[in-house]
């Protein structure tokens, strides 16, 4: 009895120690989540288109009066040799420059020929002279996208060859309004080195 009365009172006394020690062990604190660093945005890769032959475009002078300026807001077309003419400059290398390019360019010739102190330059290039036209005896006359190899033969079958009434002679070339050149289709599918090449805003006009 007395040797359970003893083992009582140590264990009465260690009680709180114990509870003391239980309440000392630290809790686990949760972690807030942290916000995630923005991700870079992806650089844009894509290219800029550049002028090319048979390329046409509108081209607006500002920052002189504006008589001076109406001679030269005007419709340029992009020559075979990737050249164009502006007033008071002359010929301009185009093909192989941006909109932007030729831009700073032509300003550069105005201030440094001491035309115009401060001109503005703003060139649009027509999205329609990506094309190129076939019409007359082909069965599928259409306009056809234009793309660096693509040439006389491969644009006529593109447009499922020539109609019953279409003929392999005098195929016409239109380029910038006159006629580039006359082709025999025949002639051409036999030599493939005598087909020539298209250009952007071409016309092909097919005899019947």
């Amino acid at each position: 009895m007395r040797h359970s009365l003893s083992l009582f009172l140590v264990l009465l006394t260690a009680a709180p120690a114990l509870h003391a020690q239980r309440l000392s062990v630290p809790r686990a604190v949760p972690v807030q989540p942290t916000a995630a660093a923005p991700l870079a945005m992806p650089v844009n890769n894509g290219t800029i288109a550049t002028l090319r032959p048979g390329d046409v475009f509108e081209m607006r002078l500002s920052g002189m009066p504006a008589e001076y300026a109406g001679d030269f807001n005007l419709q340029y077309s992009v020559g075979s040799e990737g050249t164009v003419s502006v007033p008071l400059i002359g010929e301009m290398r185009a093909a192989g420059l941006t909109a932007s390019q030729l831009e700073r360019q032509v300003e550069s010739k105005l201030v440094n020929d001491k035309i115009f102190t401060h001109p503005t330059v703003l060139i649009n290039i027509a999205q329609a002279t990506r094309y190129v036209s076939i019409s007359g005896g082909v069965r599928q006359p259409q306009r056809l996208s234009w793309s660096n190899d693509l040439t006389l033969s491969s644009a006529i079958g593109n447009c499922a060859g020539l109609s019953d009434f279409g003929s392999p002679k005098g195929i016409r070339i239109i380029r910038e309004g006159k006629i580039f050149g006359m082709f025999n289709l025949t002639e051409l599918q036999k030599d493939p080195s005598k087909d020539p090449k298209l250009l952007p805003g071409d016309q092909v006009v097919v005899r019947e």
